[in-house]
Formats: structure tokens, sequence, C-alpha cells
């Protein structure tokens, strides 16, 4: 997600939510809202990799559901990070 107030341009990492948007005003929640500059790109990648690593092993439903969640949490932070060096 971007956010822009006057000339500045913030981009986050945003988890799943609600949006509202009324006149000229967004509210966001959401489960994750992260700054791409305070994300450690390395520590993102390798967890984006134990994720996928792990859901290659004969795990429960419920650990699926976790490692899945953990991913798109690593991906989301990924491509804010990405995205914001462009």
């Amino acid at each position: 997600m971007i956010v822009v107030k006057g000339a500045r341009e913030q981009y986050l990492a945003v988890g799943e939510g609600l949006v509202s948007v009324t006149g000229n005003r967004v509210a966001i929640i959401t489960d994750m809202a992260v700054a791409a500059e305070s994300i450690d790109e390395a520590r993102a990648e390798e967890a984006r990799q134990r994720a996928a690593a792990r859901l290659q092993e004969k795990i429960s439903d419920e650990e699926v559901a976790s490692v899945n969640a953990s991913l798109v949490r690593s991906l989301a932070q990924l491509r804010a990070k990405r995205h914001r060096r462009i």
C-alpha cells in the first residue's frame, strides 16, 4: 500500500483487513502494517524460504494454514520493500 501525504509517499506491507472510504478519508483496519523502510529484506526472504520449505513437508491442515499465513506475510513485506527501491 502507498500512503501519500502531501508530496511524501510511504510504502507499507499490509495484511488482510477492511477499508472504509468516506469523502477524502480512508481508514484501514488490518492485522499487519509495516513500513517498507523498517523491513529487513534478508529476514523476510529467509522467512519466505522457510515457509515454502515447510509446505513441502507432510504437515497437518492447521500447520498448513499457519505456514500459509507466514508465507503471505513475508511475501507482502518483500513486495513492499522491493517496490520502494524501484
